[in-house]
């Protein structure tokens, strides 16, 4: 089988994830976001959801190490307001790009672990990458079957890859810089509406499952402009979060039952999704925080969102995101453009 050519690949290793669930309508996203940029603290992964569908609010996590999560567990420990808040001391964060909206991009990723048998902590996706969050310790293994399955241009094999582009990586890992602006310099925001908002909770044997769906529907010319996914440590189940074109909702639905029958799907739209791009989130502290709060003080609910490499994507209700944009823009601006 050949191999599916994407652009690169970008890896951090050895980071701690924090996983927390809560019933729907905590604000657990605000939560950790403001404790963590309190702390001058950079998030280099950040998914959530307001309602899986079951009732729960899902909200994960990474950083440096578990240092990081000390203040938000010491909130939490203390109110109960969650049902679940676990860390994983020891993940790799792996990077794909760019994906450009294609559901085989994630869908050979899904299938790349599931034939390995590795459980992903999470999925993330932003407009040029999608992200997995996987143990250290099937780390080797994983970068291996990603090599069999993707063509990398800098990079032709793993042990290349170990011998060459491992040393850029862990040089950039040291790169530091900090910040301090009123109002945040971004590259931009881009939109996307009339989509609908799905949510699948599986277990894991049937992940190859929900990874022959998304091929299909990339067969099928469908565009994946969101997913995220988590799964509790030690728990034998995974939540996806995606949207697709409403459309084209019931040609999905037969496609999402041919290949998972009996399982069920929570649908609900129509959704727009919000993109807010780069620069350096990474070393920027405080970005999603800034972002969270502007929404939620403009009373504008996140039903789902990701943060992963350097974008921001935010899933709100409705086909009219102005307002949106609008209480955005008095948070961020865009070199060369007044803010509003």
């Amino acid at each position: 089988m050949s191999r599916i050519r994407v652009g690169g690949i970008k890896v951090v290793e050895n980071r701690a994830y924090l996983y927390s669930s809560c019933r729907s309508g905590a604000d657990l996203l605000g939560n950790i976001c403001s404790i963590l940029a309190g702390g001058r603290i950079n998030m280099g992964l950040l998914t959530h959801v307001a309602d899986d569908g079951l009732g729960e609010s899902i909200t994960a996590a990474s950083a440096r190490s578990a240092l990081s999560f000390s203040g938000y567990m010491l909130e939490v420990v203390g109110s109960g307001s969650c049902k679940t808040t676990e860390i994983e001391n020891d993940i790799s964060r792996i990077s794909i790009f760019p994906h450009e909206q294609r559901p085989e991009i994630t869908a050979s990723l899904i299938t790349v672990l599931g034939a390995a048998a590795i459980k992903p902590h999470g999925f993330a996706s932003s407009p040029s990458a999608v992200t997995v969050a996987v143990s250290s310790s099937d780390f080797d293994i994983a970068m291996e079957r990603l090599f069999d399955s993707f063509a990398f241009p800098s990079c032709g094999s793993y042990s290349q890859w170990q011998a060459v582009c491992r040393m850029d990586e862990r040089q950039l890992s040291e790169v530091k810089c900090s910040y301090n602006e009123q109002i945040v310099t971004i590259y931009g925001f881009t939109r996307q509406t009339g989509l609908y908002l799905w949510d699948v909770s599986l277990p894991l044997e049937c992940m190859s499952g929900f990874g022959a769906f998304l091929s299909e529907l990339g067969e099928l010319g469908f565009k994946l402009p969101f997913l995220i996914s988590n799964s509790a440590p030690g728990a034998n189940g995974i939540h996806f979060s995606f949207a697709l074109g409403e459309d084209r909702r019931e040609r999905a639905g037969q496609t999402f039952d041919k290949h998972l029958p009996g399982r069920d799907s929570f649908c609900r739209g129509p959704v727009s999704v919000l993109f807010l791009h780069g620069p350096h989130f990474g070393d920027r502290y405080g970005i999603a925080d800034t972002f969270v709060t502007a929404l939620r003080n403009g009373g504008i609910p996140i039903l789902a969102l990701s943060c992963a490499v350097s974008s921001i994507s935010a899933v709100i209700a409705g086909n009219d995101p102005d307002k949106a944009i609008e209480v955005l823009n008095t948070r961020f601006q865009t070199p060369g453009a007044n803010s509003r």
